[in-house]
């Protein structure tokens, strides 16, 4: 004898609101998926990056060879986590490189990442041979990057900052990302994200570094899906950023 019994209202409830917020949140991802393609596409965001100790470490004299380094490849070469150049800032012999580059965990990737919806480009204060040295490693087939300053083109950032309008003109669309607050200057503090300075990579946490480049990424996002960039990098000032700009952050852009 089969005894049929209602089914338990709460539960019925639950399962009801629970297939509804999965489709509401599918729908919703569908939508920011679109609303996403269209702006890249059509109003992308402008992804301006540092390069020292912000995606990558240069150590000068060349620190001795470990267990972990002592098998790599020799100048030029692309090893999964270093690269050796000679930065002619610092004294150098016969062509032999002086200067080993450390990649920041997980950077490499964030780059890849960000171009597939936005335009990237590198701002740095080092000097051209340095900068043509590194981007030969990181982006030999030139995709990543469609503008690349350096100090001997704008010797004015060394020590007034980093004028991102030299860049684009859209400065509600661009965010620059950088470890000193200080190249933030001539926008008034108002674009820059501070990065969590990488500067000692053989101490490094992977796992740590990589948290950091991923919340790098996800400001990029939301810069793009924001009218306004600005109004998505307030929300990510550290405290030495609003320190240096207490004044000006509380004025509209």
């Amino acid at each position: 004898l089969w005894l049929k019994t209602k089914p338990d209202r709460s539960m019925v409830v639950t399962t009801a609101i629970s297939i509804a917020t999965r489709r509401a949140l599918f729908a919703a991802a569908g939508g920011i998926s679109g609303y996403a393609g269209y702006k890249a596409k059509y109003d992308p965001i402008e992804l301006v990056w540092d390069l020292d100790e912000t995606i990558l470490c240069s150590i000068s004299p060349i620190p001795p060879p470990s267990s972990a380094n002592a098998d790599e490849p020799e100048y030029p070469s692309h090893p999964t986590r270093s690269f050796v150049q000679i930065d002619d800032d610092f004294p150098f012999q016969d062509n032999t490189p002086n200067t080993r580059t450390f990649w920041r965990p997980g950077a490499r990737s964030a780059l890849r990442i960000c171009r597939i919806f936005s335009n990237q480009h590198v701002f740095t204060t080092a000097q051209g041979t340095y900068t043509a040295n590194v981007l030969r490693e990181l982006d030999p087939d030139r995709t990543l990057f469609d503008k690349v300053l350096h100090r001997d083109l704008v010797p004015s950032s060394v020590r007034k900052g980093k004028d991102i309008s030299l860049i684009t003109d859209r400065l509600d669309r661009a965010i620059l990302f950088d470890d000193r607050t200080k190249n933030f200057v001539p926008q008034d503090g108002k674009n820059g994200v501070q990065v969590v300075r990488y500067h000692r990579p053989e101490e490094g946490d992977d796992v740590r570094e990589i948290k950091e480049v991923a919340r790098l990424v996800g400001i990029s996002f939301l810069g793009l899906l924001a009218a306004d960039a600005r109004d998505v990098v307030k929300y990510f000032r550290t405290e030495e950023h609003k320190e240096r700009f207490a004044k000006e952050i509380n004025e509209k852009p």
